[in-house]
């Protein structure tokens, strides 16, 4: 599992040069920004969830350092410099970010709470093993869908 962990260290140093070239205010660099900060997120959550599902065997400080570099990723993801607001994400060319973010930001800050909220369950899960991660995943699971749901345009 060494080799996971490994892996796992490299995606949260990609999330951390990512944030780095985040330029300060273009469309385009938060558009970019944030679809590498996603793709971190989404790897990361992805040993989680084959962990969860017996796909991968559990290994505590590899599922730790997933949920850190997951957490990372979603606090710098749901920051408000990398939503200027006035921007029409949809403007950019293949954001998939909805013009409803503008319409209700309070509630789409509001789900970016909610996901570093289930994001820290599941830190907290990594230390107390298998089954603790996997009643984690839910809420994890849900807490991206709630705001995907509502503002991100489907993929075509």
């Amino acid at each position: 599992m060494k080799t996971t962990a490994k892996r796992i260290s490299l995606i949260l140093a990609a999330s951390l040069a990512a944030s780095a070239a985040f330029g300060a205010g273009h469309a385009m660099e938060q558009q970019k920004a944030r679809e590498d900060l996603m793709k971190v997120m989404g790897q990361n959550l992805g040993v989680l969830g084959k962990m969860a599902k017996g796909e991968m065997d559990f290994d505590g400080t590899a599922a730790a350092t997933a949920a850190e570099a997951l957490h990372e990723a979603a606090v710098k993801v749901t920051a408000d410099e990398m939503w200027e607001e006035g921007i029409d994400s949809m403007s950019v060319d293949d954001s998939r970010a909805l013009p409803e973010i503008w319409a209700d930001y309070d509630d789409f800050k509001a789900k970016g709470v909610e996901l570093i909220a289930a994001i820290e369950t599941a830190q907290a899960a990594t230390g107390e093993g298998l089954q603790a991660v996997q009643a984690s995943m839910g809420a994890l699971g849900g807490a991206c869908g709630g705001c995907h749901k509502v503002y991100r345009a489907p993929e075509e």
